[in-house]
């Protein structure tokens, strides 16, 4: 799963690259088209088209049938009956079809929340990190006592400034410190603890324009599979070492919708590549 991680991350980087300036509505609807075309060929190559058909024409029979005989209690209950069955097997009709689709959608929606899903930092702004560190085997004292804080560094580059000493909270064996964002670029902090380093990704984004929408990373975890598929922004923390995982607070971001109103960007793709997908349907040859 790195591996895969790995050159999806350099996939999605090349590509959205040259759209990192533009308004994420662009590189959005251009993914969307893309997207809904790959699931119109999916959908024809992996579904019973024939049977999708029959049965779409099916349930406009039963449909006309309430209409027909709404005043026959009995017509209309069996007419809705035969809906319910037909609904049924159409579902089950595209089941295969989506089932094809469901990962490689999950990982083209995974990348693409860390473009458009997080705004970066400004310059001047400020923000916590978090150390999460894999809580010891040790059961805790029969006094209460709380354990000893560990020793845990941050060290920043010139473009961040940690504002605070680490703060230890011993109930989520976690130690935290406040930064601030002073020059626009993607840094490297490292943190050390155990003897061994381990670097998180911090974008600060220009006040004046220039590339704001590129990837950033909100979280790096450890090589758990399910924390890969859904945070695969960075590579992941050791499985056997000492940190558990390493955040970085970034404010939620939305993006215009053609300028009418703003959205999640997830929305906006939604609505864009269904219908995308919806219109040109006939063009493919397809019966959804």
């Amino acid at each position: 799963m790195s591996f895969v991680n790995a050159a999806l991350r350099a996939v999605f980087d090349l590509v959205l690259g040259p759209f990192a300036a533009l308004p994420p509505i662009v590189p959005v609807s251009l993914v969307s088209l893309v997207s809904g075309i790959f699931a119109l060929l999916v959908y024809r190559w992996t579904s019973n088209q024939e049977a999708i058909a029959a049965v779409k024409r099916r349930l406009f029979g039963h449909l006309l049938e309430v209409r027909l005989f709404n005043d026959d209690l009995r017509a209309v209950l069996r007419a809705q009956l035969r809906l319910l069955r037909e609904n049924l097997t159409y579902l089950r009709l595209n089941l295969v079809p989506l089932l094809w689709m469901i990962v490689p959608f999950v990982l083209l929606i995974a990348q693409l929340q860390f473009h458009y899903g997080y705004g970066g930092l400004e310059v001047g702004e400020r923000t916590l990190l978090t150390v999460d560190l894999v809580a010891p085997n040790a059961e805790p004292s029969a006094d209460g006592e709380q354990a000893s804080r560990p020793g845990v560094d941050l060290e920043a580059p010139p473009g961040v400034a940690v504002e605070t000493p680490g703060v230890w909270v011993p109930s989520l064996h976690q130690v935290a410190w406040r930064v601030r964002a002073l020059d626009p670029g993607r840094h490297e902090l490292v943190v050390r603890t155990g003897g061994e380093e381990f670097t998180k990704s911090v974008l600060v984004v220009d006040p004046d324009g220039g590339a704001r929408w590129v990837r950033r990373s909100p979280t790096r975890r450890r090589a758990a599979i399910v924390d890969q598929l859904l945070y695969p922004a960075e590579p992941s923390l050791p499985r056997d070492g000492p940190v558990d995982r390493i955040d970085i607070r970034y404010p939620p971001a939305s993006i215009s919708f053609f300028g009418l109103f703003d959205l999640h960007w997830l929305i906006a793709f939604l609505i864009l590549s269904i219908g995308l997908a919806f219109a040109l349907r006939n063009r493919f040859g397809v019966t959804l």
